[in-house]
């Protein structure tokens, strides 16, 4: 076992050798735990990138983890009287195909667009404004329940909604204002040049893996989920780096992402007790959902514990987002436990990756 780079609280000793093995078998990331509101684990180790050392401030591409960032954001407005979850989309985007549809359809993935019915190109993902004009022109794809994971679409969708309610402009400005900045989290959609040169370079045991669906079968919706993309994208990329792609390009510690989470479950937080727990409420599942073949149940904006492809703990009552690669934020409103998980070396298992899932285990045990 490798002793990593950080601190922890004795009782969480478990979770640093959990996180030290790791590192042993070729681990490169960070982890990070805290208990309402305060650090408890902070350890990293691995290159960031080759030569360079993952250290504290090393900003990693969580993917998907993203989305529960977006879903804290949209629960801030909802406490704030900004935004209405029962409102229809149409009141506040007039174009969009479906003007009935709530806004809390869009936000627990029942808008039926994990893809759409019009024509799309390879690029398009990279184009906020192209997106947004696929999203609203689209007619549902997969209509009606279970809930259907929106993988790359729902970030558009839910950001359309919450610029438009706010009067604010771009997603990452909303985003800074009302989540990042007040709780000091180095979360970024969106990178600067100064945060660019603080990335972790990605590295996949497949390389291939998350975009061989589109040669395999092209006409899945998994595939037909993925077609945004430029196929040869690697994560590392100026042009992902610096996209605003709700739905998985924001980068962040791990520190910042148990941060964020942490505000679902935390007694002083962003968002009032009421709100937590409406947050935290199932509004739908999917015991096989057809976008990644893994069950999947939904709050609002947010997914709930639902082992082992989603591992956010042994309390059926956590909360988290797991993210492509291994990444992942989790909270407990048992203990007030948040983690953030950022990894550079991503595998290609769907849902809470097998590093996440260790590092969720030793914490539950030191509890």
């Amino acid at each position: 076992m490798v002793t990593p780079p950080g601190w922890w609280e004795p009782r969480f000793a478990p979770v640093a050798e959990a996180f030290g093995a790791a590192l042993g078998a070729g681990e490169r990331g960070a982890l990070c735990l805290m208990h309402e509101g305060r650090v408890v684990l902070e350890v990293h180790g691995g290159e960031a990138a080759p030569g360079r050392p993952w250290a504290p401030d090393t900003l990693a591409c969580c993917f998907s983890v993203t989305k529960g960032v977006l879903g804290l954001l949209a629960q801030v407005m909802i406490a704030r009287g900004m935004l209405d979850p029962e409102a229809p989309v149409g009141s506040l985007w007039p174009a969009f195909r479906r003007p009935a549809l709530r806004i809390g359809e869009i936000l627990t993935h029942r808008a039926g667009l994990p893809a759409v019915s019009v024509p799309a190109s390879a690029g398009d993902l990279y184009d906020w404004g192209r997106m947004v004009a696929l999203v609203e022109a689209s007619d549902p794809v997969c209509p009606g329940d279970p809930p259907v994971y929106h993988n790359m679409t729902w970030g558009h969708l839910v950001g359309e909604v919450l610029c438009r309610a706010a009067g604010v402009r771009p997603l990452s400005r909303l985003l800074r204002e009302m989540v990042t900045a007040p709780l000091g989290a180095d979360f970024h959609l969106g990178l600067g040049p100064a945060e660019a040169a603080r990335a972790a370079h990605m590295t996949q045991e497949d390389p291939s893996g998350l975009f061989r669906a589109l040669a395999e079968d092209p006409g899945g919706i998994f595939a037909r989920s993925m077609v945004f993309f430029d196929p040869a994208e690697d994560f590392n990329s100026a042009r992902w780096r610096a996209a605003e792609i709700g739905s998985g390009s924001g980068h962040a510690t791990a520190r910042a992402i148990a941060t964020i989470y942490g505000q679902f479950v935390w007694r002083d937080a962003l968002i009032p007790a009421e709100r937590q727990r409406a947050a935290r409420r199932e509004t739908g599942a999917n015991p096989a959902d057809p976008v990644l073949g893994i069950p999947i149940r939904y709050g609002e904006g947010v997914e709930l514990c639902t082992p082992p492809a989603l591992d956010f703990g042994p309390n059926p009552a956590a909360v988290g987002h797991w993210g492509a690669g291994g990444a992942q934020g989790s909270a407990d409103p048992e203990n007030g436990l948040s983690m953030g998980y950022v990894t550079g070396y991503m595998d290609a298992r769907m849902g809470t990756s097998a590093r996440a899932r260790a590092y969720v285990a030793a914490a539950a045990c030191c509890l």
